[in-house]
């Protein structure tokens, strides 16, 4: 047996024993998982499904381990991909951070950073949202004002928001800024903890 049959046999038996009956259904948009500290589950078993998928990493399966990931390979995440699908398994968690914040911080956070805010994405406890929207730019990256001013230690964000997604339920924001002309020509997320 290879090593992926071997791990598809595990993470068979593991999603068998581990995944609540009730999380195999399909999800009404109001039992979805969004996590963040005062996070709701309208299905009790919608948490017990999230803590049980965040201890193995499983949510983020392919970030490191030491940050609450799973440090699966992309084979690996592919086979776990496959055995949810197989199950019909509702995904534990819905997160921009997830899906948006947690990749940029893992290319290029501190490893402050990351340790202070990755685990806790993976395990649903901090809720980001995302602030692209400018007066006179809408969602236009390439007409965005706001700054990111290097201030060697830190970066000073100037600027204005006028639209953020679920900004009423977040913990902190994700925000996309124009760079001082000296440190890059792209445009890059800035992240503030709120």
């Amino acid at each position: 047996m290879s090593d992926l049959e071997a791990f598809r046999t595990e993470t068979r038996a593991w999603l068998e024993a581990n995944c609540p009956a009730s999380m195999r259904t399909p999800m009404p948009e109001e039992e979805i998982a969004w996590g963040g500290r005062k996070a709701t589950f309208r299905h009790p078993d919608s948490k017990v499904w999230l803590e049980r998928m965040a201890a193995r990493g499983w949510t983020a399966p392919t970030w490191p381990k030491q940050y609450g990931g799973g440090g699966l390979s992309g084979a690996e995440a592919k086979v776990l991909a496959e055995e949810l699908r197989r199950i019909d398994a509702r995904p534990a968690l819905f997160s921009f951070g997830l899906w948006m914040l947690g990749p940029v911080l893992l290319e290029y956070a501190s490893e402050e950073q990351k340790a202070e805010y990755l685990p806790k994405i993976v395990k649903g406890e901090i809720r980001w949202c995302q602030g692209y929207s400018e007066p006179g730019a809408g969602s236009d990256l390439a007409g965005l004002r706001t700054k990111a001013e290097d201030k060697g230690d830190h970066f000073l964000i100037n600027g204005q928001k006028v639209w953020t997604s679920y900004a009423t339920r977040r913990t902190g924001s994700s925000a996309w800024s124009a760079p001082t002309p000296r440190r890059s020509t792209r445009a890059f997320p800035s992240c503030c903890s709120i």
